[in-house]
């Protein structure tokens, strides 16, 4: 940490934009980033395995799912396809031609081609039963394998890439739903995370947003807080900032735009929180503050977790301590290191 008074012109700072320096989320990305994103599909249909037991074991292969992965997007290279319709509306089975062969080759080895066209349909008629009957959630639903779909003009909103491995050899299997499913999984999976926060209802959270933290000797607070100061914040011009509950630093986040405010997303690990050498006075650099309902707090402490504030994406910073606004200033960038400048 250093600082140098307003009188000092050999310091030099650089512009710091976040329109520049910040990615821009999408709209989408956002919006199921707490629910559908997050989710872990298999939790609502927990007997599906028990549906592929006695064919594997009669047909002496070992399958095994490694990964099941709420996704935004399909993939622009899935050859396979099939169709069916859960309430009306589309879904979509798709795989790759490696992951075909793999699965022909545990089911049928050396089968014809018109015998491995009529596997992989039983497959996909198998794989749709299997999930309309292990189906576990609040609300039932129409599933039917439907021939007719047309699965590549359908608008899919969100997918599942289900990854795992038959005799040992991998293979990805994809599955497109449309809005009504990727909203119903949204909702599911934040009325759960949600339900933890119950017993804390009406209360709410203020997260700060810091951008840094200094040291300060308290006979210096006057000259660190007299406009014109520039101080080297001596941290990483990055995107990373650390959200502040109370005196705690509660968890790391990267910083974006969205709707030209600030978003931010949660990131897995511990937080840093470097001690203070005693004596010292921890004055905070904030962009503001968020207020959560415990809610809200439990959608955002999953890792990955987006949420888009009500603060204006721009360079203003608040100099904070004790959760009390001192000051104003301005973030800059020197020498590739984030920089204020006291207003």
């Amino acid at each position: 940490m250093s600082y140098e008074s307003s009188d000092n012109d050999a310091v030099v700072l650089s512009p710091w934009e976040p329109r520049h320096a910040l990615r821009q989320w999408p709209q989408a990305e956002a919006k199921y980033s707490r629910g559908f994103l997050r989710c872990h599909p298999e939790k609502w249909f927990p007997a599906i395995t028990t549906h592929w037991l006695p064919l594997a074991h009669s047909l002496g292969v070992e399958i095994r799912v490694t990964e099941v992965k709420p996704l935004l997007q399909l993939p622009t290279n899935l050859d396979i396809g099939y169709g069916g319709t859960v309430d009306g509306e589309t879904l979509g089975l798709f795989c790759d031609l490696n992951s075909k062969a793999v699965l022909l080759a545990s089911v049928v080895p050396s089968a014809l081609a018109a015998a491995s066209d009529v596997v992989m349909d039983y497959l996909a008629r198998r794989f749709l039963g299997s999930l309309a009957m292990s189906w576990t959630g609040p609300e039932s639903s129409v599933v039917q394998f439907d021939e007719e779909v047309d699965i590549r003009a359908a608008d899919y909103a969100g997918a599942v890439r289900l990854s795992g491995n038959a005799n040992g050899n991998p293979f990805t299997v994809w599955v497109g739903l449309g809005k009504a499913l990727v909203d119903r999984f949204d909702g599911l999976w934040r009325r759960q995370v949600q339900s933890s926060a119950r017993a804390s209802e009406g209360q709410t959270t203020s997260l700060r947003l810091e951008v840094g933290q200094l040291a300060v000797p308290p006979t210096m607070l006057g000259d660190y807080l007299r406009a014109g100061t520039v101080i080297d914040l001596e941290a990483v011009a990055s995107d990373q900032i650390t959200l502040r509950q109370g005196a705690k630093a509660w968890m790391a986040a990267r910083l974006a735009i969205a709707e030209g405010n600030f978003a931010i997303e949660t990131l897995p690990g511990p937080v840093q929180a470097p001690l203070l050498p005693e004596g010292t006075t921890r004055l905070g650099i904030e962009f503001g503050a968020i207020n959560l309902d415990a809610g809200g707090m439990a959608e955002l402490s999953q890792a990955g977790a987006m949420y888009v504030t009500n603060i204006p994406a721009t360079d203003n910073v608040q100099l904070v301590i004790n959760n009390e606004v001192v000051g104003q200033a301005t973030l800059c960038s020197y020498q590739g290191r984030f920089a204020i400048t006291v207003s």
